[in-house]
């Protein structure tokens, strides 16, 4: 729904601009290939233990994503867009041994197996151009899933989880002819902290000391060189 929601705000928001000056808009589209490095601080307490444990993780991926803009002279250039990559990247799988986490030896003793991945990046953003330098600034909001796919010997299974944050960078333009151009980007992601609560047996716990919660601080920069058409 969050998603949903966010699309329709950016289609109306795109809309707005192309009636409030349809004699001065230009229409962009296309296809970028992206670098992205991410760095997390994670924390994660087991069910019925005042004990935490504490991971960091940095991770590179690469992944595809498209995009549309429309931009108004009458507005000094400004510029709103929407980008989407259905697939962003899947997380290195962790296997971790653990103890009598809870006191209840009938399923707290095994393999923890975390795995899972990121994907439906999306992002609407705007764009303001640096004069007639071919240079632009961007900011703007993003979203993406964590889908999480653990093997875990305590019976628990992890929520999937929404990832919401900001993002700030800049660029630069150029020309491929009349109607195509190419962009070169480095944006940094500022997400806010996740978190994601555990169940037992598939079922959330009723108290927060009988489920495992993880919390995690993430940060992630990444590098996109694009081409695309202009109406």
């Amino acid at each position: 729904m969050n998603k949903l929601n966010t699309i329709l705000a950016a289609v109306g928001a795109l809309l707005m601009l192309t009636v409030t000056s349809a004699n001065s808009i230009e229409i962009k589209a296309g296809v970028s290939a992206n670098g992205l490095a991410a760095y997390a601080n994670a924390k994660e307490q087991m069910k019925g233990n005042t004990r935490v444990t504490n991971e960091e993780a940095v991770l590179a991926a690469s992944f595809a994503s498209v995009f549309a803009e429309v931009s108004s002279d009458a507005a000094m250039g400004l510029g709103i867009g929407v980008s989407y990559a259905p697939e962003v990247v899947d997380l290195e799988k962790e296997t971790r041994t653990i103890q009598n986490t809870s006191g209840d030896a009938a399923n707290d003793s095994g393999d923890q197996i975390i795995d899972g991945k990121i994907q439906d990046l999306l992002s609407v953003y705007l764009t303001l151009p640096v004069g007639d330098t071919g240079a632009y600034a961007k900011a703007g909001y993003i979203q993406a899933t964590l889908i999480t796919a653990e093997n875990l010997a305590t019976g628990s299974k992890y929520e999937d989880v929404d990832m919401t944050g900001m993002q700030i960078g800049g660029g630069y333009e150029g020309e491929l002819g009349d109607m195509a151009f190419w962009r070169a980007e480095g944006t940094y992601q500022m997400w806010e902290d996740l978190s994601a609560s555990g169940s037992e047996g598939g079922r959330v716990a009723s108290s927060s000391l009988q489920k495992n919660k993880i919390t995690a601080e993430v940060g992630s920069i990444t590098g996109t060189l694009s081409v695309g058409m202009k109406f």
